[in-house]
């Protein structure tokens, strides 16, 4: 190694010498706001010629030579600097009226004489730079738009605006300074990329995907840097673009390992996964453009399969980017023919009925990571005694806590009674969007529909009458359920007008969901349960949980001097409670509104501002409010009030959100009668 100071234009003008810009470099990235920033430094020193010089940061390179004797500096950090330094060359050749200078430039910086075409022009960026910036030194523009084209303009601009003349901004520029270090190529301990890595630039940061770029390729001979960037890396880029190949390559690493890195340790798991299975460069690369045409199916809802498209389209509705570990594998193996297309299908049906029924009941989404991180190997351990979907319904139906796949009881409490709609209205619309397409042949654009209120969100007095004695309580608690809605394209039209002038409209409408409403005489409160148990029972026909195989003994029957986690997904319609358990705490109970006070009352002791506040958060807002006429039955209970006209189902769902809530998944007991 060899390090030392020199002057920029010193280093960039020796004869028969080129700047390489290796491939595995990104591209010229520079903002307007860098490039200022690198003129007002040079700018300065020509307004102020007290000023001796300056230090432009460091540049890192290995020194080869090429045919003819010449020097070939490949730049390992530093190109950004060097890219627009010899932009700056560029336009002060374009501005500069002294002939001799400007040969000066030409001979010294841009040119090289009597070598090969390939050593012709002195800087060589990656490809597509390259084409651009030798464009700009022949013609003076780029044939398209590109960050070489614009800064070099930006500069020019720059010139032609400041207070110095060219030629005292050029003699300033050979003021400039830079740290240089020489790797020796080929010595272990000088190795490119610990150096790389090791440096604290002042150019734009890299991503993840930047450093695993030149993790693959730096260290390889330049032809096969070549090579392997132009057949794998370049190909990877065109399907996901730069912006994605990160995030692609940590669910690749989580499909592999079972393991999810963390987002800016990416790079590090990567290098790490390499050692440890002891895989080429070139074999990686081969692997991740495999499974990178996948990522893009993924990301972009493709498939040759029209059902598989659909199951697709609702994964990114829910945004379930959580599923891709996995689903790379499931691409993987129906690609190499291990599973056929039916079960393929399945397999994605029953993670669609997974994510949907856990959507409705509003469970959190934090648990899926080690869910699907999880599934694969799961899946691969019993690969020889189950298929994959049966692997995968195994896996699914028998998780509990806040990874429970919802029973068909709890998915109807919801469907029935929450608020859906102000919850998650993007998933009221792909719902209803869905049922409309599984009856009927006339599909419906997601984008040109909206959900519309059959009872309106403003209770007029005409709809008053409509609901009759009950209207201001229905209203409350019925309005944003799933049974009051519907899509329509003429949303604004239809307002707040009458059950009546609404029926005229749906019985024209398109959207067979919306004509099927024209059917009731009129619209209440019965009519809003009837046509939610209508669309619950299409729910659980399209999203099936066939789960009855997969529970165990316990979920079935209820054994006596049992603990069970209210995490776990009981049936306890019919049974009456024994005792509560809470955090070592055991309360005897013999009703469940004794289980919900109890509960409750432990909440307020633990923390009562907390309690307080739990009628802001919307999930609770139809059991806990600061209104009691919101209640069909309420009781005051530490500051709030509490409806207590439930079933037991529900006070046990209840209990069970407040204990999710709470993050309790391990401190709540209920010891039930047989």
């Amino acid at each position: 190694m060899d390090a030392g100071t020199v002057k920029l234009l010193e280093f960039l003008s020796p004869r028969k010498s080129v700047f390489r810009i290796p491939v595995y470099q990104r591209r010229y990235e520079w903002t307007e706001e860098q490039v200022d920033q690198f003129f007002y430094d040079i700018e300065r020193l020509a307004l102020n010629q007290q000023l001796q010089g300056h230090f432009m940061g460091t540049v890192v390179f290995v020194k080869s030579s090429f045919p003819g004797m010449g020097s070939d500096y490949i730049i390992i950090d530093g190109q950004q600097r060097i890219t627009t330094a010899f932009l700056l060359l560029k336009a002060l050749f374009d501005s500069i009226e002294d002939e001799h200078t400007c040969i000066d430039i030409q001979d010294s910086y841009f040119e090289n004489q009597n070598v090969e075409d390939a050593y012709k022009y002195k800087l060589i960026s990656v490809e597509e730079d390259r084409r651009d910036f030798i464009n700009l030194l022949v013609h003076r523009q780029s044939d398209r738009p590109s960050k070489i084209q614009m800064n070099y303009k930006r500069l020019l601009y720059l010139i032609q605006h400041s207070q110095a003349s060219s030629e005292e901004i050029y003699e300033a520029l050979q003021k400039i300074r830079i740290v240089y270090i020489e790797l020796e190529q080929g010595r272990k301990e000088e190795n490119p990329q610990v150096i790389f890595e090791s440096l604290n630039s002042t150019g734009l940061s890299l991503t993840e995907s930047d450093l695993i770029r030149n993790y693959l390729l730096m260290n390889e001979q330049p032809e096969k840097q070549e090579h392997l960037y132009k057949n794998y890396w370049l190909h990877i880029e065109e399907r996901l673009t730069n912006a994605k190949i990160s995030d692609f390559i940590r669910d690749y690493l989580t499909m592999k390992t079972g393991q999810i890195p963390n987002k800016n340790k990416v790079y590090q798991s990567f290098k790490a996964y390499m050692a440890e299975v002891g895989i080429s460069s070139a074999d990686i690369l081969n692997d991740l453009l495999v499974f990178s045409n996948y990522y893009r199916q993924l990301l972009n809802a493709e498939h040759k399969n029209k059902r598989a498209q659909n199951y697709l389209s609702i994964i990114i509705d829910l945004k379930s980017t959580v599923t891709y570990p996995y689903l790379l594998r499931l691409f993987h193996e129906y690609e190499q023919g291990n599973i056929q297309e039916e079960q393929f299908l399945n397999v994605l049906k029953l993670i669609n009925s997974y994510l949907i029924r856990r959507a409705i009941v509003s469970y959190p989404t934090s648990s899926l990571n080690k869910v699907f991180s999880a599934l694969g190997k799961e899946a691969e351990k019993v690969k020889e005694q189950k298929s994959e979907l049966e692997a995968v319904a195994a896996y699914l139906y028998t998780r509990t806590g806040k990874a429970v796949f919802p029973r068909d009881e709890i998915v109807k409490e919801s469907v029935l009674n929450s608020d859906m709609y102000n919850r998650n209205t993007r998933l009221v619309k792909l719902i209803l969007t869905q049922i409309e397409r599984e009856s009927h042949k006339e599909v419906i654009e997601f984008d040109e529909v909206t959900v519309e209120h059959i009872m309106p969100r403003t209770l007029t007095p005409s709809w008053r009458v409509e609901l009759g004695d009950r209207a201001i309580d229905d209203h409350k608690l019925y309005v944003h359920v799933l049974g009051n809605l519907t899509l329509t394209s003429y949303n604004s039209e239809l307002s707040n007008k009458t059950f009546e002038e609404k029926s005229a409209y749906y019985e024209k409408s398109n959207i067979q969901l919306t004509r099927a409403c024209a059917q009731y005489s009129q619209w209440n409160k019965e009519s809003i349960l009837k046509r939610g148990q209508q669309l619950y029972e299409s729910i659980i026909a399209i999203w099936p949980c066939e789960s009855e195989p997969y529970d165990d003994k316990k979920n079935k029957v209820i054994e006596a001097d049992t603990y069970y986690s209210v995490f776990e997904s009981l049936k306890v319609t019919g049974k009456k409670p024994k005792s509560l358990w809470v955090e070592e705490q055991e309360y005897s109970v013999s009703t469940w509104r004794e289980v919900l006070e109890k509960y409750l009352a432990w909440l307020a002791d633990f923390d009562l501002e907390q309690y307080q506040a739990l009628p802001k958060q919307k999930a609770f807002q139809k059991l806990l409010s600061y209104d009691e006429t919101v209640h069909r039955q309420p009781i005051e209970w530490y500051g709030i009030y509490v409806e207590t006209n439930l079933s037991a189902q529900s006070i046990y769902n209840f209990v069970s959100s407040l204990a999710e809530f709470y993050d309790m998944e391990d401190s709540v007991y209920l010891q039930l009668n047989t």
